[in-house]
């Protein structure tokens, strides 16, 4: 088969500026730590190199047997941190193949469809949980637990005790760990402030519940 440069040209111009567009829909609906520029331009770079993949094999069945085996080679080891970052990449993929057999019109479709869709889920926020929810861990005196329940039943929507630790002598200090879920308008500051000036609190850590960031 004889390979059209138009076509090629064509395909790669296409996949570029489709997968450009999922790119910037993944720069703004990211969320956490875990940003990579290198991932966001290996989008567009594995979305133009699968299109050309598409475009050599066309409908050689040898080409294709050919192609499997040198890719065969290959060994990719680089983890993915996020299953949303595995979808973009499959996304790319998807778009690359698609200009690549010049199914131009399917590839536009679906990358408008997709990024409407993420964008959604963004400004909709999706799927995510409370932000409201925070482990406590303090060490008190072993007297000042019933304070500490009361303080925190009158600014928690729920409170579960996770763990309880004596420590010391006679158990005269304890290592609590709370599970609380703030109520509206109470910051965890407050909260802090609160058990910190009732409950002789001799140190106390609060940490972000796992919904509430990505890393």
């Amino acid at each position: 088969m004889q390979l059209d440069a138009l076509n090629i040209v064509l395909a790669l111009l296409l996949s570029t500026a489709l997968t450009f567009v999922i790119a910037k829909a993944y720069i703004y609906t990211h969320a956490g730590y875990s940003y990579s520029k290198t991932f966001v331009q290996s989008i567009v770079l594995v979305g133009i190199t699968v299109s050309l993949i598409m475009v050599i094999i066309g409908s050689d069945i040898a080409r294709a047997f050919a192609l499997v085996g040198a890719m065969s080679i290959v060994r990719f080891r680089t983890p993915v941190k996020d299953t949303r970052d595995l979808v973009f990449i499959f996304s790319a993929i998807a778009v690359g193949m698609a200009c690549g057999v010049k199914f131009y019109m399917y590839a536009s479709i679906f990358t408008a469809f997709m990024v409407i869709l993420v964008a959604a889920f963004h400004f909709l926020k999706f799927g995510e949980l409370s932000q409201d929810g925070y482990v406590l861990k303090m060490q008190i005196p072993a007297g000042k637990r019933a304070a500490v329940a009361q303080t925190c039943n009158e600014m928690c929507k729920r409170v579960s005790i996770i763990s309880i630790n004596r420590l010391g002598q006679g158990g005269a200090m304890e290592d609590v760990v709370y599970e609380v879920e703030l109520k509206r308008g109470v910051k965890y500051g407050d909260l802090v402030d609160r058990l910190s000036s009732t409950a002789d609190v001799q140190s106390i850590n609060i940490l972000v519940g796992e919904s509430s960031i990505s890393v």
